[in-house]
C-alpha cells in the first residue's frame, strides 16, 4: 500500500510523538527526586540498602541510602532482610523490620504514623510532651511515653505490645488504656487486652553481637508468667517465623545458642494451662556481625607533610563502619588529648583542614554505635607532622609504568595517558617528550596546569620515547626535574596465551574467582553529549550478592571520596553529574558474597569537560541532582 504525502506526514508525526513521550516516561521513571524545600523531619540509618520512600506528590519509589534525610509525609517501605532505624528530630526512634510500610505525617502538634503492614518498634522520647498517634485500618494507638511494638502480618489483625510506659488504644470510638507488660489485639469484635505471657529479658531488641571470628554464643533469658508452661524458644531469619532456624523446648528460663552472622528474630511460645491454647511473647530482633576493622587510613602514621609557602590541605580519613551512625574526631598537639585543638562530629569517614600550621599532630576517632547497649569503638592514636621545606619536591610519575608498552589501539581508545603526582603549590608543569634519553631530539615541549597530559600521539610515531616534567610555582620558581620516564609505542600487543595442560588445571581455571575492571579504566572520558558516567566490570567464578563502588577524585595532594553506592548488577550509571569535575579519578569496586567481602579491584581515568565549557548554564539539565555521598567543604 502506498501512502500519499499527507498520510506519511501524519504517520511520521504520530511516531515522533510516541517516541518523545516514551523518552519522557523513561526519564521520569529513572530520575532521582530532589528534596528541594521540603521539611526534613529525621534521618534513616540501616545496614542493608533495601528501603524505599515515596514523596507525597510523587508516584515513583526512590531507593534510600544510609544517612538519608526523611521528609514530612514520606511513605516508607522496606523489603526482605531490611534493618533500618529512623531518628526523628524530637528524639523518637522507629525501628523498622522487613516487609513493612507506613506514612509519616508530623504536621501540627499531633504527629501521626499511618501503619500499613509489617512490624516496627517505636521508642518515644519521654521529654517530648506530644503523643505519637499510630493509625491502621481505622484503629488508633496513642503513645504517651515509653516503647511499643506493632505487628501486622498480611491479611491478619493488628497486635500491640507495650514494653514500657503507657499507651491508649481506640476502635470504633471506644478508648482503652494498655499498660506496661500487656498487649492489645485488634479484632473485628473489639480490642482484646491480655497480659504478655512471657517477658523477654535478654538479649534486648536491636542488640548487636560480634562474631569472633565466625560465630558468637548468645544467652537468651526470659520470665514466664504464672498459668503458663511448656516454653519453646523459636529463632528465625524473618519476623513471621515461616523458616525457623531454631525451635526447641527450654524449661529453665534460659539457654545459650551459637549464631553466625545475620539478622535474627526470637520469641517464646507457651501453653495456657487453662485453655491449652498456644500463646507467644513479643518478638525481639538481634544482629550478629563480624568485627570490622576500624583503623586510620591517611595520613600514614608518622607521615611528614611538606610545604614551602602555603599551609597544606590535610585530609584525615578512616575506615567506615556499617554499625556506626556518626564519628567523633579528635585532633591534638599531644597524645594525651588534653584540650584538643579540634573536636568534631561527622557522619562521613574523613575530614579536611587547611589551617594547620607547622608542627606535630595526634588524632583518633570514636565510632558512635547505631545499636543500643553496644560500646562505641575507638581507633588507636595516629600522628603526622607538617614541616616547612626550602624547595618543592620534583613531580613523581604515576602512569604509565617505566618500560611500559602503549599500543595504537590503546591510543585510539583514549587509554594512553601521562599522569603524575601534583602539588598544591605548583601552578603549572613543563613537559618534554623526546626520542632520546639526553633530550637532544625533543618531539613535544608543552605546559599544562593539570597533573596529566594526553599528548598528540600522531606526532610521536612508533618506537621508544623519554619524558620528563618540571613544576613551576606562581612566583616562577621551578622544581627539580622528575625522573626520566621511558615507554614504547608499538603497533599491537601480543595476545596472552593460556595453556591448560590437564583437566585438573582446566577445572581450577573455571572455578577461579576473577574480577575485571572494564571501563572507565586507563582512559580519557569525554562527557560531551552524555547524561551519565557508565561503569562496567566482569566477575567470573562466583555469583555476587552485591558490589560496592566508591568513586574518588584526585587532587595534587590528596584524593577525596565523592560518591558511594551499592548494586547487584555488573554495571552502574552515575547520573548525578554534579559530583564530577575535570581531572583525575579512580574507583574501587568490592565484591560481597553471603555478606562477606571477597575481593576488590581499582580503576582510574581522566575526565575531560572542556567541550562543556562552551555551553550556557541553561543548556544543561541535571535530572538526578541527589548526592548520595559527597564531602562538603
Amino acid at each position: 500500500m502506498n501512502l500519499d504525502k499527507r498520510d506519511s506526514f501524519v504517520l511520521l508525526s504520530l511516531t515522533s510523538i510516541a517516541l518523545f513521550f516514551s523518552v519522557l516516561f523513561y526519564l521520569d521513571l529513572n530520575r532521582k527526586i530532589d528534596i528541594g524545600d521540603r521539611e526534613v523531619v529525621g534521618t534513616i540509618f540501616f545496614k542493608n540498602n533495601i528501603v524505599q520512600r515515596k514523596f507525597e506528590d510523587e508516584v515513583i519509589w526512590e531507593k534510600l541510602e544510609n544517612n538519608s534525610p526523611l521528609i514530612n509525609k514520606d511513605t516508607i517501605r522496606s523489603e526482605a532482610f531490611s534493618d533500618a532505624i529512623i531518628r526523628l528530630k524530637d528524639g523518637t526512634e522507629i525501628n523498622i523490620d522487613e516487609n513493612s510500610m507506613f506514612n509519616l505525617d508530623l504536621t501540627g502538634e499531633d504527629p501521626n504514623l499511618e501503619f500499613s503492614e509489617g512490624s516496627l518498634q517505636v521508642k518515644k522520647n519521654d521529654s517530648n510532651a506530644n503523643q505519637i498517634k499510630i493509625t491502621s485500618s481505622g484503629n488508633e494507638i496513642n503513645v504517651d511515653s515509653g516503647n511499643v511494638k506493632i505487628e501486622r502480618a498480611k491479611d491478619q489483625e493488628l497486635s500491640l505490645f507495650v514494653e514500657k510506659g503507657k499507651t491508649t488504644v481506640k476502635q470504633n470510638g471506644k478508648a482503652l488504656d494498655v499498660e506496661q507488660g500487656k498487649k492489645a489485639e485488634f479484632k473485628k469484635s473489639g480490642i482484646e487486652i491480655k497480659k504478655i505471657p512471657v517477658v523477654l529479658i535478654t538479649p534486648p531488641s536491636q542488640k548487636l553481637f560480634y562474631a569472633e571470628p565466625d560465630e558468637v554464643n548468645v544467652s537468651f533469658t526470659w520470665k514466664m508468667e504464672s498459668g503458663y508452661d511448656s516454653p519453646i524458644l523459636e529463632i528465625s531469619r524473618s519476623p513471621n517465623f515461616k523458616l525457623r532456624f531454631f525451635s526447641e523446648p527450654v524449661p529453665d528460663g534460659k539457654t545459650v545458642v551459637s549464631l553466625k552472622e545475620g539478622t535474627f528474630y526470637w520469641r517464646i511460645k507457651v501453653k495456657n494451662q487453662k485453655s491449652n491454647s498456644i500463646e507467644a511473647s513479643e518478638t525481639n530482633k538481634l544482629f550478629v556481625s563480624k568485627l570490622e576493622s576500624f583503623v586510620g587510613e591517611s595520613p600514614n602514621h608518622g607521615m611528614v607533610i611538606p610545604f614551602v609557602q602555603l599551609y597544606p590541605l590535610v585530609t584525615v580519613s578512616w575506615t567506615k563502619l556499617t554499625t556506626a551512625n556518626s564519628y567523633l574526631f579528635f585532633l591534638s598537639d599531644n597524645n594525651s588529648f588534653q584540650n584538643p585543638i579540634k573536636r568534631m562530629e561527622t557522619s562521613a569517614n574523613q575530614i579536611s583542614f587547611d589551617d594547620l600550621k607547622e608542627g606535630t599532630y595526634y588524632w583518633k576517632v570514636i565510632a558512635k554505635s547505631s545499636f543500643p547497649d553496644t560500646k562505641d569503638r575507638e581507633t588507636k592514636v595516629y600522628s603526622f607532622s607538617i614541616k616547612k621545606q626550602n624547595t618543592i619536591p620534583a613531580p613523581k610519575w604515576q602512569r604509565p609504568n617505566p618500560g611500559a608498552e602503549i599500543s595504537l589501539e590503546e591510543i585510539k581508545l583514549n587509554q594512553a595517558i601521562l599522569i603524575w603526582e601534583g602539588n598544591a603549590e605548583i601552578q603549572s608543569y613543563h613537559v618534554k617528550i623526546a626520542k632520546d634519553s639526553k633530550f637532544s631530539n625533543v618531539v613535544i615541549d608543552t605546559e599544562t596546569k593539570s597533573n596529566f597530559l594526553v599528548p598528540n600521539w600522531n606526532q610521536l610515531g612508533l618506537g621508544q620515547l623519554f619524558v620528563t616534567i618540571t613544576g613551576k610555582t606562581k612566583e616562577g620558581k621551578e622544581t627539580e626535574p622528575s625522573a626520566i620516564l621511558s615507554f614504547t609505542i608499538i603497533d599491537k600487543k601480543k595476545k596472552q596465551e593460556v595453556i591448560v595442560n590437564s583437566e585438573e588445571n582446566k577445572n581450577q581455571s573455571s572455578q577461579e574467582t576473577k574480577l575485571e575492571i572494564l571501563s572507565p579504566n586507563g582512559s580519557v572520558v569525554q562527557m560531551k553529549g552524555k547524561s551519565s558516567l557508565d561503569f562496567h566490570w566482569k566477575l567470573s567464578g562466583i555469583t555476587a550478592d552485591k558490589f560496592d563502588l566508591v568513586l574518588y577524585q584526585h587532587f595534587p595532594d590528596k584524593k577525596i571520596a565523592i560518591y558511594k553506592t551499592s548494586t547487584k548488577e555488573p554495571h552502574y550509571q552515575l547520573k548525578d553529574l554534579s559530583v564530577l569535575d575535570e581531572g583525575s579519578f579512580s574507583w574501587d569496586l568490592s565484591v560481597y558474597k553471603n555478606g562477606n567481602f571477597v575481593l576488590s579491584r581499582k580503576g582510574n581515568f581522566i575526565l575531560a569537560l572542556d567541550q562543556l565549557k562552551s555551553l550556557k548554564p541553561t543548556d544543561i539539565e541535571f535530572i538526578s541532582p541527589k548526592r548520595l555521598y559527597k564531602e562538603k567543604k
